[in-house]
């Protein structure tokens, strides 16, 4: 019966009436955009392919052979990148990943489609992003980066980007019509790895003053990000004015009322101020951005306001956070009559004691009704919407997070965020929930996640855990391999139950050194996840040969090898307490040795390369001076975060070659050349003075330049064979 419901459907898609004999000289150069991402993926095969426009309301593709060319049609760019995309994965057993160095192995000649197919979208919004991710991930990304995750947002059919790069060039132009100098402006950015948390008004100047050249080629950069979006159809979400302002402001405002918010822990100078939306220069203010943004970068109607993120507003009265919600919009609004106020459901979240309801819908329903859209943040771990009736009947996202800091922990909730967006969707009571989105904070693991989110507004059976991640894994293997099939099926229950990928989710490796304590969470069963690693060492020769499969083979073993950290300090510390010197010397020789070989292991992934990080970084600066300027940035914001000792120390913990080896490993040998001395003796180690030495080896690895520690940044090592050979050394710990 469903077969024949699907044959039905494709049918009458199939004959619906397709614009293409109608094509205007638009629609043309439209279609050409998605012949160049075809291109793109598959270099010179876009003559195989036919593309055509369907008449439709809502978004929708239908995939067929005519003779050998194979004729994609869709409702608009999106729907045609989206048709694609099944193509490459069904047909082709392709998976197309988000970094431009990822490899596509096209095949030689392309296979024909065997059955139409045809897929309706059942979401009309699907964001993506996260201030965050312009930090932890896209920090230092090129135009040949964002091309290629543009191309990645295009076929998986995501239409709301959040676009929020080179701003600091048009706030430039704004704070100089309110009598700010640029010396006074540059000052107030922080450095480039903070501005992600300067946008979002949490702190100011820290690591600045930011270079003008950084400013003016990430504005550059954003023009070319805006113009690709926009040629697949998506709406870019661009940032709007919240009440952040430089606290200069006020020398020459004296008047103005402004609240100190603090900076993360990065001292008072970097302290960020916020501007009380009832003066009058709040609304101007908001007026000149939008405005300059506007006549620079266009808009969607679509903007970004953030006003109270992980921060207290100056007054938690209802009446109070209603007018700033009225006025934060009516600016909005002066500029552009059809403008959207993004807000993220984070704030409301995170503070959920504060943000009552009473409070929240006094917020929400201040804003004229439609035109404030909110993300629920964290679905897969608290559904906001829920809590506060379909956010009082304002439209919403169902947002999967699943990423902090960019870290990279194998632990993924495919089974229980399948559960939960399918009783979501299915719920008479979800009120305006319009679409989906995804607001993870970083790239760089449990990429699949992500692919399944978007699938799912589009493919009806993709609630089906178990058959998707079987599908998931054959165009990871470039064919069927039934071997890895079987074994992806098997971490379902493991690791991709329902597991929050949360913060400090890391390993014991990357955790502050201790003789107790989990340092980062266990969420799962370690042996069980090792047993399924032998499985994929038995891949047959295709799979083996498949750049993806290799990644996700190093993603597997890496993550079973890092677990028997926690088991190795804890036989290190039963030792220690013990005073058998033999034991403590045996096992902190292995928990060295793992993190060597762990660290050989990852070099083999160009994006796990902690020399490709730093390379990136340099490649800004002009001078010697601003190189090593731009690294120390680089190295700051994945070790302390902050200054010395700050508290967000290993927030964005890495599993990157050159981090392991010069940063993990150096901090536990540190550690345990501590306890040395005092295992015979028996005195206890003084805590508070290692924790000294520690934070000053973390600043001094972060203030380390190039020309005394250089790293790597290409992949080396044959893969597979590493990973045979490591298994074999380890397994009988596993």
């Amino acid at each position: 019966m469903k077969n024949f419901f699907l044959c039905i459907v494709s049918i009458l898609i199939f004959s619906l009436p397709a614009k293409s004999n109608t094509l205007t000289t638009k629609d043309n150069q439209s279609l050409q955009d998605v012949y160049n991402l075809i291109d793109r993926i598959l270099p010179g095969k876009s003559p195989q392919f036919a593309l055509e426009y369907l008449s439709s309301d809502t978004d929708r593709f239908a995939l067929e052979s005519k003779g050998e060319t194979i004729v994609i049609k869709g409702t608009n760019n999106l729907s045609l990148a989206k048709g694609f995309n099944y193509y490459l994965n069904n047909c082709c057993y392709l998976s197309v990943g988000r970094y431009a160095a990822d490899t596509v192995v096209a095949p030689k000649q392309l296979p024909k489609v065997t059955t139409p197919v045809s897929e309706v979208c059942r979401f009309q919004n699907r964001f993506f992003l996260n201030y965050c991710t312009f930090g932890y991930t896209t920090l230092w990304w090129q135009w040949t980066d964002w091309e290629r995750l543009i191309d990645w947002m295009a076929l998986n059919g995501i239409n709301m980007p959040l676009a929020i790069t080179g701003q600091e060039y048009i706030w430039q132009q704004v704070w100089r019509k309110f009598g700010m100098t640029d010396e006074q402006i540059r000052a107030f950015f922080t450095g480039p790895a903070h501005l992600p948390w300067q946008r979002m008004g949490n702190l100011d100047r820290f690591m600045g003053p930011l270079p003008q050249s950084f400013i003016d080629s990430q504005f550059e950069l954003q023009k070319q990000i805006l113009k690709r979006e926009r040629s697949f159809g998506m709406k870019p979400v661009l940032p709007a004015f919240a009440g952040h302002v430089p606290k200069d402001l006020k020398n020459k405002y004296p008047n103005i009322k402004i609240t100190d918010l603090g900076s993360y822990e990065t001292g008072d100078e970097n302290d960020a101020f916020f501007l009380d939306p009832m003066d009058p220069l709040f609304v101007t203010i908001q007026k000149a951005y939008l405005a300059e943004q506007k006549n620079l970068l266009g808009t969607d109607h679509y903007y970004g306001a953030d006003p109270f993120n992980e921060m207290d507003p100056p007054s938690w009265e209802p009446d109070y956070l209603a007018r700033v919600a009225a006025t934060i919009y009516s600016g909005m609004k002066a500029v552009d009559p059809q403008s959207v106020w993004v807000q993220m459901g984070w704030t409301f979240f995170y503070d959920r004691k504060h943000w009552t309801n009473p409070r929240l819908e006094a917020m929400i329903k201040a804003v004229p009704q439609g035109k404030m859209l909110l993300l629920d943040y964290f679905c897969e771990y608290t559904e906001v919407w829920r809590m506060t009736d379909g956010f009082f009947s304002a439209p919403y996202l169902w947002c999967y997070l699943g990423n902090f800091g960019g870290g990279t922990p194998l632990a993924a909730p495919l089974l229980k965020a399948a559960k939960v967006l399918s009783d979501a969707e299915n719920d008479p009571n979800k009120r305006q929930m319009t679409g989906i989105g995804s607001t993870l904070e970083g790239f760089g693991v449990n990429e699949f996640m992500f692919e399944w989110l978007f699938d799912y507004a589009w493919n009806v059976h993709a609630a089906d855990a178990a058959s998707w991640i079987r599908n998931y894994a054959d165009r990871r293997c470039g064919h069927h391999d039934e071997m890895i099939s079987s074994a992806w099926e098997k971490l379902l229950p493991i690791v991709y139950n329902n597991q929050i990928s949360g913060v400090e989710l890391g390993n014991m490796i990357q955790s502050k050194p201790s003789l107790k304590g989990l340092g980062m969470a266990k969420l799962y069963d370690y042996k069980a996840l090792a047993s399924v690693l032998p499985q994929f060492l038995l891949a047959d020769s295709i799979s083996k040969s498949t750049p993806a499969f290799c990644r996700d083979l190093v993603m597997l073993e890496k993550q079973a090898l890092a677990n028997l950290s926690l088991s190795f300090r804890d036989s290190l510390a039963n030792g220690y307490y013990a005073k058998d010197e033999a034991k403590f010397n045996q096992y902190t020789g292995l928990f060295l040795d793992l993190c060597d070989d762990i660290d050989r292991l990852v070099a083999t992934q160009h994006e796990m390369l902690l020399g490709r990080w730093i390379e990136q970084a340099r490649s800004f600066g002009a001078t010697e001076e601003e190189k090593n300027h731009f690294e120390k940035d680089a190295r700051i914001l994945i070790s302390t975060w902050g200054g010395r000792g700050n508290g967000e120390t290993d927030y964005a913990a890495k599993d990157w070659s050159g981090m392991i080896s010069t940063y993990y490993k150096p901090r536990w040998q540190l550690f345990f050349d501590e306890l040395r001395p005092t295992l015979s003796s028996g005195s206890e180690p003084d805590r508070k003075a290692f924790d000294e030495k520690r934070k000053d080896f973390e600043w001094q690895w972060a203030n380390t330049s190039n020309a005394t520690q250089s790293f790597s940044s290409k992949p080396a090592g044959d893969t597979f064979q590493l990973c045979l050979s490591l298994y074999q050394k380890w397994v009988r710990y596993l």
